[in-house]
């Protein structure tokens, strides 16, 4: 990670300047960046001193008078409060605040209810991060600003950052000394105990917010009062809320409940207070459905992880949970399937389930949208059980309803039918290998686009890795004919998730795996095809493929690659000079591959070169876009030792000489681009290694031994030695380091380029003025 702390000079000009820092600039993110700016130096293991030693205190007063702008006071103020926070050092500050008149701790009692949300916002932090010192100082700041009603009406506060603060302040105060603040616990109480029909809309948001805060703190006797405290009873009132805010929320705490409650009764009474209202023939009758299939979602999901109540009637329960499910999915979609009887179907569950297709079969407008909603959230029910649970009967309604044209036609729908099965596949794969011999045929369902067939890839990777090659090798063949035919899928998109299927299998199988696929699966005529597709992300992708599979194959499949009819110098030269940077990068990547991986350290083909022209390369190595610039430095590299120390033949070494890789890898060494002054840097660093171990006396032998007579280093060659000695490495290698550049872009005229502002309006952020 680089060093960003900045240093103590830079950091105590931009403080000294804080408090007059021009009230005239308009945008306010410039303040969070000299906070976040200021926030690097606590890092220093000396900060706090050095802090006080510059009379911080002195400067923070100066930032909270009357005619300051409230928002360097709330820079202020939040960097005091960072000061609190730094470890071993925090507890300096905090005793240096307390001495003397106490002003800054008289500012933030008396802008507790300041009209500016940053200034109440950074009243919250400070007091927040003075919590952790919990001495007798704290205890009289809270109670001299009667936190109880100072931190009820932070709940209720219009700002969403403000409320998210007093969330954070009352679970770090809650539990202290080893037991429940009972001051809190009575703030908690009146807000949940007012009347719900008065509650406004803050207000219940308020009392959400804190179940979550209280659900968080991990002590039991608070998870134990916080379950009290929100009831089933006291939560059905906010799940069929009229704000769908707060529905959500009330379903997330709902989850929260059933995760931590260790009562088996529970799962009774949720049922049942979730299908309380469907019977009331009302115009919200669908959200009420939707409310009751969401909640049964939850149980769903979190029982399995209750050990409390996680036992045989619990998993009964859920079984006739999806059961009502699958029942509503096959209903909305027409399929004949029975659906097995649950002894878990309890009278509340019929209910729920004759309610609900009453409502589907309604004749009301908008039916077929309702029908599609309801049906959404019961394949989410069913997706929560897949995830923990493989059923065979569950399993074989999901193949079906994934055959079914009305599913496909819904893109939603057809995804979370595919999370199911997916779910249920990693779970069957652990019993037996068999179960995932359906994949190749849902891999070859045209129906399922990008995002679906990118999870299917990801689980037959994972399924080929975990089998032996004799269980895998039907299952490989199968799937080598279903990813031919998604190559040659009209969605561009599709054939791009198959490309970077081949790839992961060539990079993170073993060849003889792999092998299986590419080779055996004869997939290699349609990667190379790839490489002319009209669309540039296939392109690409089409490339890499072929750089992975040459960077794990065996010599013999590279040099196959290699001989490809459809690989020649045209082919190669269309994707070096494509239009598009990511293409072009992918396909220097292939150049360098091909180059990189000749068989036997020998050019057996010089296709991959043919592409390359002196003037091509000088083109690249001023390229715009520095990634091919990088590529570009490789292949020179690259170039540069086959034209040095290859013993190769007399054709091929005078086609390379020609390219003048070396003299053209020198001068990128003067690349605006560290990353490219890097790749320079490492293959002539190589490149000297070679020379001092003999490289050049080896390549003179390797010729004597041709010719019969012997040779001397070329002239050239000596040339190209004598510059890299020249070289100095060291001063090269010194304006590479992150932490280098990350310094000196932080110390860059802070104070006068963020903290004050020019008088023209139309100029920086002021250019706002003029509108």
């Amino acid at each position: 990670m680089a060093n960003t702390a900045i240093s103590p000079a830079v950091m105590r000009g931009v403080l000294e300047q804080l408090p007059a820092m021009s009230g005239k600039i308009v945008d306010d993110t410039r303040h969070e960046k000299v906070l976040s700016y200021m926030r690097l130096f606590l890092e220093s293991p000396t900060c706090i001193e050095q802090l006080l030693g510059w009379k911080l205190l002195d400067i923070v007063e100066s930032c909270l008078q009357l005619n300051s702008d409230y928002r360097v006071s709330s820079v202020a103020i939040r960097f005091l409060g960072d000061c609190l926070a730094v470890p071993q050092q925090g507890r300096d500050a905090w005793l240096a605040i307390n001495r003397g008149d106490q002003c800054i701790l008289r500012w933030i009692i008396e802008n507790v209810d300041s009209q500016h949300a940053l200034v109440r916002f950074a009243c919250l932090y400070f007091t927040r991060q003075a919590a952790v010192m919990a001495d007798e100082r704290f205890d009289g700041l809270v109670e001299t600003v009667d936190y109880q009603r100072f931190i009820l009406r932070r709940l209720l506060d219009s700002s969403y950052f403000v409320v998210t603060e007093a969330c954070a302040l009352l679970g770090s105060m809650f539990y202290r000394s080893g037991s429940m603040d009972s001051v809190l616990c009575g703030l908690v109480e009146r807000l949940v105990g007012r009347r719900f029909d008065a509650q406004s809309t803050p207000h219940k948001m308020a009392v959400l917010a804190t179940a979550v805060v209280l659900f968080a703190i991990r002590e039991e006797p608070v998870r134990t009062y916080a379950l009290e405290q929100f009831s089933q009873t006291r939560l059905q009132m906010y799940l069929f809320d009229d704000d769908r805010l707060i529905r959500d929320k009330a379903l997330d705490i709902l989850e929260l409940t059933l995760r931590l409650s260790s009562d088996s009764a529970c799962l009774a009474r949720v049922v049942e207070s979730l299908g309380s209202r469907l019977s009331q023939r009302t115009a919200k009758r669908k959200v009420y459905a939707l409310v009751a299939l969401r909640g049964l979602a939850a149980i769903v999901k979190e029982v399995p992880a209750n050990s409390a109540l996680c036992g045989p009637e619990a998993f009964s329960q859920c079984l006739g949970i999806v059961h009502l499910a699958l029942a509503i999915l096959l209903h909305v979609y027409g399929i004949q399937h029975q659906v097995p009887e649950s002894a878990g179907t309890s009278e509340a569950l019929a209910a729920i389930e004759m309610e609900v297709l009453d409502l589907i079969d309604g004749s009301q407008p908008g039916a077929s949208a309702i029908a599609n909603s309801i049906a959404c959230e019961a394949a989410r029910v069913v997706r929560e059980y897949c995830r923990t649970t493989f059923d065979q009967r569950v399993f074989a309604v999901l193949e079906q309803l994934l055959e079914n044209k009305a599913v496909q036609r819904n893109a939603q729908q057809l995804q979370l039918v595919l999370d199911a099965i997916i779910h249920s596949l990693r779970l069957a794969k652990q019993a037996s290998f068999s179960h995932l011999l359906v994949l190749p045929s849902i891999v070859a369902n045209f129906a399922i686009q990008a995002p679906g067939l990118k999870l299917l890839f990801d689980l037959v990777l994972e399924s080929i890795s975990d089998q032996d090659d004799a269980d895998s090798a039907q299952f490989v063949q199968l799937l080598a004919q279903s990813v031919k035919a998604r190559l040659a899928d009209v969605e561009w998109e599709v054939r791009d998730t198959a490309l970077e299927f081949i790839s992961a299998s060539a990079g993170t199988l073993e060849w003889t795996r792999a092998r299986g696929l590419i080779a055996d699966g004869d997939l290699l005529d349609d990667v190379v095809s790839a490489l002319s597709d009209t669309e540039e992300y296939v392109r690409a992708s089409g490339a890499q493929a072929l750089v992975a599979i040459l960077g794990s194959a065996d010599a013999e499949f590279r040099q196959q690659v290699a001989d490809h009819s459809s690989l020649g110098c045209r082919q190669l030269e269309q994707l070096v000079n494509d239009s598009e940077a990511f293409v072009k990068r992918a396909a220097l990547d292939l150049v360098y591959a091909l180059g990189n991986h000749a068989v036997n350290g020998r050019l057996e083909g010089r296709e991959w070169m043919q592409c390359l022209t002196y003037s091509k390369l000088y083109q690249m190595g001023d390229d715009p876009d520095f990634e091919v610039r990088v590529r570009c430095a490789k292949i020179l590299a690259l170039l540069a030792r086959w034209m040095h120390f290859a013993s190769i033949a007399a054709g091929d070494r005078a086609f390379v000489v020609e390219l003048q890789a070396d003299a053209l890898l020198l001068d990128m060494c003067r690349d605006s681009s560290r990353y490219v002054r890097r790749v320079c840097l490492d293959g002539l660093l190589e490149m000297k290694r070679f020379y001092k171990i003999g490289g050049g006396s080896e390549v003179a032998e390797a010729d004597e031994e041709r010719s019969g007579k012997r040779q001397t280093v070329e002239r050239g060659e000596e040339s190209f030695y004598r510059k890299l000695c020249d070289i100095d490495f060291a001063r090269l290698e010194s304006t590479l380091t992150a932490e280098h550049l990350y310094q000196e872009a932080l110390d860059t005229q802070v104070e006068k380029e963020m903290m004050t502002e020019t008088q023209d309006p139309n100029i920086g952020n002021n250019i706002l003025d003029c509108y």
